[in-house]
């Protein structure tokens, strides 16, 4: 099989899947720790004296930053102009607000919960079965910068769970 053959299979595997995460911070620095910490991101350390990744300027942005994890994700921290620039979506007292929501896979919700609070987030919906636990478990949470992000686990890890 030629390189080429194996590259358009990559291709049209991927259609359809997240290809690209842009998560938008106020605090480049922070939002990695957190990240790192949170979900095991690859990313270089951040250096606010150098040039941003960005090839050019996106109006509200100020800089923005490449990670990864393994060959599966790509993205880049955004750190907006304005600490307004970073949209919460997880307000109480607008429950209808949504947008585009990512889950990530982990082994155990309840471990990767604990590491939200221990760097900086909260939990905005705990562990909570789906389809009685048949389909697995997810939870959402408020990152350090104030983004909705979520996390799902097939529950097999023999972990508590609470439904």
């Amino acid at each position: 099989m030629s390189s080429e053959t194996t590259k358009d299979e990559n291709t049209l595997a991927a259609l359809g899947q997240i290809c690209w995460l842009e998560v938008p911070c106020t605090d480049i620095s922070r939002v990695i720790t957190f990240y790192r910490a949170v979900l095991d991101w690859d990313t270089a350390d951040y250096d606010p004296t150098g040039s941003s990744d960005m090839p050019g300027a996106i109006e509200g942005n100020e800089a923005i930053h490449m990670f990864n994890k393994s060959t599966t994700l790509n993205g880049a921290f955004v750190k907006m102009s304005k600490p307004s620039g970073v949209a919460s979506v997880a307000d109480p007292n607008e429950p209808y607000k949504a947008s585009v929501l990512a889950y990530y896979c982990v082994l155990d919700i309840e471990e990767t919960l604990k590491k939200v609070e221990a760097n900086g987030g909260r939990v905005h919906v705990p562990k909570t079965a789906i389809a009685g636990g048949s389909m697995g478990y997810f939870a959402r949470f408020i990152d350090s910068e104030g983004n909705l992000q979520a996390i799902w686990s097939h529950g097999s890890s023999g972990a508590a769970t609470s439904e």
